[in-house]
């Protein structure tokens, strides 16, 4: 049959796609901890699709007892995803042992299924792959916000190590689950090969944003260690050296510049400043930071004498990039840097008849 023929096609294709991507990072030299990791689970996800071909392909393996088998097998490839992201979130905190308890009840399904072919298992751990997910959903939304500001209270670049990308993934992640799970229930050599095609898209896009990803390095910076109501004459040394590294020494156009960064250089720990800016000044690093940059961009861009694109223009003024600049921009105007500049440039025209 020619749906037959192409499922087969389609996951043979997506099966060499996860061996070639997982060798890829677990051999590739320098490779960061969550590269790695996350070719391991690549090569799992490998082992999931290749042992599917293969007894597939025999006949006497598509009973419904080894079927049922196979699947409750798959559902173990919920919890290779969901480490991916743990790591992600929170670098270094994956172990083996942590592994092993994330997979547990789905071993345990395995391992009663197989001794005692009692169809409610099958539905029992459907149910649970279910609520998994949803309690996983909660946790990532959690654990994201949990980043983000972790992100905004120690960096004043963010390009390369934000996570808004996985709001798209757990989107693409949950068409895949519901069209699995269909697939499960209605045999179908057309939905299976939606469910491949499904499955290899969420990974492309999951790696593309994956290989940029930098894991933010956080190092305590030595200095001096007060409480954040500690002595007033520490306080106004802070708020005077603070004021002098951005009004006369401009720190702020190092695009990289993180929080221990400017402690160091203020003479104080991280921990303290951060609480001065959160607590004293309302704002976090990454606003106050970005705001002299924006406050510098803006002259700039009321300057009649300034020519200056709007790439020249955000990197002369510390942005490491265009899109933390309109996303800077956006957010403090209410309106484009287009709509901005073309606002400016209407004024300077002399009135119709004057």
């Amino acid at each position: 049959m020619l749906d037959e023929r192409l499922f087969y096609f389609i996951h043979g294709m997506v099966t060499m796609y996860f061996l070639v991507a997982g060798l890829h990072r677990v051999n590739r030299e320098n490779a960061s901890r969550l590269e790695h990791f996350c070719g391991y689970v690549l090569l799992y996800w490998f082992f999931i699709e290749a042992k599917d071909l293969v007894f597939y392909l025999a006949p006497v393996f598509r009973d419904n007892y080894i079927s049922n088998l196979l699947i409750l097998i798959d559902m173990t490839a919920v919890t290779a995803g969901c480490s991916f992201v743990i790591e992600l979130l929170n670098p270094g905190w994956f172990t083996l042992r942590r592994a092993f308890v994330l997979v547990s009840p789905f071993l345990l399904s395995i391992s009663a299924y197989a001794l005692t072919e009692a169809e409610w298992i099958m539905h029992a751990t459907f149910i649970f792959v279910v609520c998994y997910s949803i309690g996983f959903t909660i946790y990532m939304v959690y654990a994201v916000r949990r980043y983000n500001r972790m992100l905004r209270e120690n960096f004043s670049n963010i390009e390369y190590v934000h996570v808004r990308w996985l709001k798209g993934v757990a989107v693409m992640l949950a068409v895949c689950l519901v069209v699995w799970i269909i697939s499960c229930y209605y045999s179908s050599w057309v939905v299976d090969s939606c469910y491949q095609v499904l499955l290899l898209l969420l990974w492309v896009v999951t790696l593309y944003f994956a290989d940029r990803q930098h894991t933010p390095q956080i190092a305590l910076a030595s200095g001096v260690s007060v409480k954040p109501d500690g002595d007033n004459l520490i306080m106004t040394l802070l708020e005077r050296n603070l004021e002098q590294l951005m009004h006369e020494k401009k720190v702020w156009m190092e695009p990289h510049l993180t929080l221990p960064d400017l402690a160091s250089l203020v003479g104080t720990n991280r921990t303290y400043l951060s609480n001065y800016l959160n607590n004293t000044l309302h704002t976090t690093f990454y606003d106050y930071i970005n705001g002299f940059r924006l406050e510098a961009a803006l002259a700039l861009l009321n300057d009649p004498d300034s020519s200056l694109t709007m790439v020249e223009l955000a990197e002369s003024c510390g942005f490491n990039s265009t899109s933390t600049f309109r996303r800077v921009f956006v957010r403090a105007m209410g309106c484009s840097y287009v709509d901005y500049r073309n606002s400016i440039l209407a004024e300077k025209q002399p009135q119709e008849g004057i």
